[in-house]
């Protein structure tokens, strides 16, 4: 006698329509259906965009007991279509991570897909810890301390507990290296963006700080990038709320007033490059949701245009 398992049959339905939920994404933003979406990455493999991105419950503050507390993932070949998947790393009960894991990045490398993603335990004392992957879908940790540990750098204010900024891991390849660069405090208490450097993503040396705000505002979410031989740092000012960028010769270090780029919004990812003019795709705050703009570089001042049509990707490639 054949029993029927109605449960497994209710979990094949249910992964189903949330795999398969669709909506129109550039108009009301990507999130995986019931959760918000913030900081993300996206990684291009055989055509194919990966998103992996903070998973929330819409409402809940995101250092409350039970939220964020494992990394969500999707997959879309043109933004206007997403798969939703199983979320691919979850907070370890037993670990330095025990709370809340967030704010993820993903670098491939030699076959294997390196994530870099800032853990906490309950009173959200951050820090930031890596996870490997084979198969784009699956992460597991490799150490069971994080990676960059600022507790242990003269330069920055990182207590062991009752709270203390180290997120937000965005990395660049700089010739045979990697360079880290994630949001930190200096001992001062001054928002800053600081760096650390890697030969093979595992273990990682301290560079100091390439950005020292002006105040204790943090820069949420720094993203470097390299445009005719000068080097962009974006991040968001935690006090304005905005999206701000910089300009240097060097990505050793930044000085002056950042520039508004757009408010409201952070995290932002470049998709794709037709310099001057770049796709990108950031979350909003109202609502935290994944959204697709263009920033022309020729324009003054220079702002993300948000795109609400699929023709308006067509020129990066794209043929939705």
């Amino acid at each position: 006698m054949e029993i029927r398992n109605r449960d497994w049959e209710w979990y094949q339905i249910s992964l189903a329509g949330h795999r398969d939920h669709q909506a129109d994404w550039l108009r009301v933003g990507y999130a995986a259906p019931g959760y918000y979406l913030k900081d993300f990455c996206v990684l291009e493999v055989g055509g194919e965009f990966h998103v992996y991105y903070i998973l929330g419950t819409p409402g809940v503050q995101c250092c409350t007991p039970g939220n964020e507390i494992m990394i969500g993932h999707a997959t879309t070949a043109d933004f206007t279509r997403y798969a939703t998947h199983h979320p691919c790393l979850y907070l370890d009960i037993n670990g330095w991570d025990n709370a809340h894991v967030f704010a993820p990045f993903v670098v491939a490398r030699e076959g294997r897909y390196y994530m870099f993603y800032c853990g906490a335990p309950l009173d959200n004392t951050q820090r930031i810890g890596l996870a490997v992957s084979d198969d784009l879908l699956n992460f597991r940790r490799i150490a069971d301390r994080p990676v960059i540990r600022p507790e242990e750098y003269d330069w920055a204010y990182c207590p062991t507990e009752r709270g203390a900024a180290c997120r937000d891991p965005h990395v660049n390849r700089m010739g045979q290296e990697y360079w880290m660069y994630y949001t930190a405090l200096t001992k001062d208490g001054k928002g800053c963006v600081a760096r650390a450097i890697s030969g093979d993503l595992i273990e990682w040396r301290d560079a100091g700080t390439v950005y020292v705000g002006p105040s204790d505002s943090q820069c949420e979410s720094a993203n470097i990038q390299e445009m005719g031989g000068e080097w962009y740092m974006f991040f968001m000012d935690q006090d304005k709320l905005a999206w701000m960028y910089m300009v240097s010769d060097s990505p050793e270090h930044w000085d002056g007033e950042p520039i508004e780029i757009a408010p409201g919004l952070t995290g932002m990812e470049v998709i794709r490059r037709r310099d001057p003019r770049w796709l990108v795709c950031y979350f909003r705050f109202e609502p935290m949701r994944l959204f697709v703009g263009v920033i022309d570089w020729t324009e003054r001042p220079v702002r993300i245009k948000e795109v609400h049509d699929p023709a308006g990707l067509r020129e990066f490639g794209f043929k939705s």
